[in-house]
């Protein structure tokens, strides 16, 4: 049986998987802040549960948000994140516009 695409789904469906997409995404920015404010240093197992998602704010496309990155790709220091994601304020989860983070390092995860 073929894989169901993207575009087979209906309005409605895609409106209900990004809506589901942002509640996990707020979630997860949420437990990071938490660990952070906390001040615990988390153990490999941990971090790998909660993330090093993006917490960083993105200016485009409008309006001013939180980037949706899931995890850090690069080397570091000045090495800008290469992750590509679907951003629901470009189109993302609910078609296929895909954005790349470009953030730092240091405005991933905790």
């Amino acid at each position: 049986m073929p894989e169901p695409k993207w575009s087979d789904r209906t309005d409605g469906q895609s409106r209900m998987l990004t809506e589901a997409a942002l509640l996990l995404v707020e979630a997860r920015q949420r437990a990071v802040e938490l660990v952070r404010e906390s001040g615990a240093e988390l153990r490999e197992e941990e971090r790998d549960f909660i993330g090093d998602l993006c917490t960083a704010h993105r200016d485009s496309p409008a309006p001013p948000h939180r980037c949706f990155c899931p995890r850090y790709r690069g080397s570091g220091g000045n090495d800008k994140c290469r992750t590509m994601f679907p951003d629901p304020h470009a189109g993302g989860w609910g078609g296929d516009q895909l954005v790349r983070c470009g953030h730092l390092k240091t405005a991933h995860g905790v």
